[in-house]
């Protein structure tokens, strides 16, 4: 039996949101690279929200693919 064989790629970009308290807003404003290490190293807990996302998709052209008696 043949059959059409097809590669599919999807992406999906994501946009989320934190919020910042106080203390990390002005060390932010103040020393971003600070905030940063700090963020890295793991020592704030945000909670991440979803605020946007797309999603797109690429196809690329069947092929054929026939299978051999054997």
């Amino acid at each position: 039996m043949a059959k059409l064989r097809k590669l599919v790629t999807y992406t999906d970009y994501r946009w989320e949101e934190a919020e910042l308290t106080e203390e990390q807003l002005a060390l932010f404003k103040s020393d971003e690279e600070a905030f940063m290490e700090n963020y890295y190293d793991g020592e704030y807990d945000l909670d991440w929200d979803l605020v946007r996302d797309k999603c797109l998709e690429d196809e690329e052209t069947p092929v054929l693919i026939e299978e051999e008696d054997e």
